[in-house]
């Protein structure tokens, strides 16, 4: 593989350091080697040939994180499409959304569980390059109680679908066990309820402290992590007293859970999902009529997330972009219209967006000594946007800007031409 030199690029390099101009950046193999102002070809290089990319002042960052991905829902309307969609084609949407998530600019991504084994098959297969996709942090069934949003059923009917429902702490326990054992790198609990269901509300805590702590243990002993979807203040505050690794959504937490999240902020992560929100105020009437989003109180619940993400966010808790998408209104492809909600939402800087997605998204994939910022020794997860994401954060959601992506040290999409090549100068 020929080393490849980016001339001349605006670096935005993930630490949240001011971005610097007229920076080259080498890549040798699959890891960045060098960053500077005009960097010469070394010579140990110049038999191999080096592949020069001008810039022309394009941006250059690194590869994103999506840190709520459910690669299995896919245009559904219902969580009963999850559920009953034969595990084939779920399996074939699934592929096509990792390919997606990656050429959207998203180079990793956790899931926040799935149908069966598929992300776990499809982490495997993009492991071994037999697929394109993201690093992959790959989840299981999401694990229920009974009455759960998620348990759509009725009472004679049992599906094997999206969850798996367990209660009491040896349940949850038993359930855990055998989602290690199908491979899964971390475990979806859900610990409160979402008000598309009505008999579930987001307002609702549906696992006790001690089931909770139960699935803790179990993926803590083996060196495995939790996440929850978590909205009502009772749920993330079991999450916290457990040490739940990642927490999902965190809408509804009152002054006392706020302190302790403040408090224990270097132990956990928090992803609000916020475009499930926003893309449901603003599309969902459209399928299921304005009487029953009104209904859902999302339109309260918006307004409550937003003051809490935007006071966690002041107070330094991590905060990272993932929108519950593959829904017909959320639909896979639009990640980063996170990073705009929490600019023109939330308050953050387009700058701290950015760490969000980069800095903050190595640490949740456990891998920050390897991805998210552009340093040397770093593997080579890279994006080439056409324009400054510091003016205009939106511009990350248009495709058509994403001039380079490299996972890895290999293109996944180039747009630019090698404008000059160093070959054989050296007999």
């Amino acid at each position: 593989m020929k080393a490849k030199l980016f001339k001349n690029g605006f670096l935005i390099d993930g630490t949240g350091k001011a971005p610097l101009k007229n920076i080259d950046v080498l890549v040798e193999g699959n890891k960045i080697t060098q960053i500077d102002h005009n960097i010469d070809v070394p010579e140990r290089l110049q038999k191999e040939g080096v592949e020069v990319i001008e810039l022309n002042g394009k941006t250059i960052m690194p590869g994103m994180t999506e840190a709520h991905t459910h690669l299995t829902w896919s245009d559904s309307l219902y969580i009963q499409d999850i559920d009953l969609k034969p595990i084939e084609e779920t399996m074939v949407d699934a592929t096509l959304n990792a390919e997606i998530l990656l050429k959207s600019g998203f180079t990793s991504s956790v899931s926040a569980a799935a149908r069966g084994r598929v992300d776990i098959a499809i982490r495997d297969a993009i492991n071994k390059g037999k697929i394109p996709g993201p690093r992959l942090l790959a989840n299981g069934a999401e694990v229920s109680a009974s009455g759960s949003f998620v348990d759509v059923q009725p009472n004679h009917v049992r599906v094997h679908g999206l969850a798996i429902l367990a209660d009491g702490e040896d349940a949850v326990r038993k359930t855990v066990r055998s989602l290690f054992k199908e491979g899964a790198d971390l475990v979806k609990l859900n610990v409160s309820g979402e008000s598309l269901t009505a008999h579930a509300r987001s307002e609702d805590t549906l696992y006790t402290y001690k089931e909770v702590r139960a699935a803790v243990e179990e993926a803590h002993a083996r060196g495995k992590r939790v996440y929850t979807h978590a909205r009502s203040s009772d749920s993330v505050r079991y999450c916290v007293e457990a040490g739940v690794d990642i927490i999902g959504h965190a809408d509804f937490i009152n002054d006392e859970v706020f302190e302790m999240l403040v408090e224990n902020k270097e132990k956990h992560f928090v992803v609000p999902a916020l475009n499930w929100l926003v893309s449901t105020l603003e599309e969902g009437a459209n399928y299921f009529g304005q009487e029953a989003i009104d209904a859902t109180g999302y339109k309260e619940g918006l307004e409550i997330a937003l003051r809490n993400m935007n006071r966690l966010y002041k107070a330094g808790v991590r905060i990272l972009p993932g929108g519950d998408y593959g829904f017909k209104w959320c639909p896979h492809g639009q990640y980063a219209r996170d990073l705009e909600h929490f600019v023109k939402l939330v308050g953050m800087t387009p700058m701290d967006a950015i760490v969000s997605a980069t800095k903050y998204g190595s640490q949740i994939m456990q891998m920050e000594d390897q991805i998210g910022t552009i340093e040397t020794g770093k593997l080579a997860d890279i994006l080439v946007v056409d324009g400054n994401p510091l003016d205009d954060i939106s511009i990350l959601q248009d495709k058509e800007k994403l001039n380079v992506i490299m996972k890895d040290g290999e293109y996944v999409v180039n747009e630019l031409k090698t404008t000059a090549a160093v070959e054989n100068p050296v007999a």
